[in-house]
């Protein structure tokens, strides 16, 4: 077997006039577009880039079950193609703090810090870190992830006493 021809990927007629609809498709989100403009330069003999091997491979892997969407229910095989052409899960780190946790993160920052027994004018991120730490919100977290999401929700700290000032006005 010629070295391109092992890198050739099989269509159905139907499938590869799928892959083309989305490939030429003027509402098709683009990584459908580069995509399906992968997959049908497989089946054209026109590539053989690194960077296009995953959806070589995703395909080929995917190929039987599209085959027998084809078979059973063929108004379901764009659906499964469009599903096949998607981003794969990526496991990466676990959060380490549970969107309550945040919560009384921020809960805390609302509060001035001589509420906690704590004699400063307004948080830090570093004394809040401690403070959340003290009541057993977390078992610790660094004062830099604490700016964070402090950041996150539109507060400011250290610079500016916004943290402390802020009471319930009801």
């Amino acid at each position: 077997m010629a070295k391109r021809e092992k890198h050739m990927v099989a269509f159905t007629e139907k499938q590869k006039q799928i892959l083309e609809s989305l490939r030429n498709g003027s509402h098709s989100p683009l990584h459908l577009i580069q995509r399906s403009t992968i997959l049908l330069s497989f089946g054209e003999r026109r590539t053989e880039r690194n960077t296009a091997a995953k959806w070589r491979a995703r395909w080929i892997a995917a190929k039987p079950e599209l085959d027998r969407i084809e078979q059973e229910n063929a108004r379901q095989l764009r659906s499964a193609i469009k599903a096949t052409l998607q981003d794969a899960a990526r496991p990466g780190k676990p959060t380490k703090f549970t969107p309550e946790q945040v919560a009384h993160i921020i809960k805390t920052a609302c509060e001035k810090p001589e509420h906690f027994g704590i004699l400063l004018s307004h948080w830090t991120p570093s004394a809040l870190a401690r403070e959340v730490v003290n009541q057993q919100i977390v078992p610790s977290i660094s004062s830099r992830q604490v700016g964070c999401f402090l950041k996150r929700e539109g507060f400011e700290t250290e610079s500016k006493p916004v943290l402390a000032e802020s009471e319930h006005h009801g």
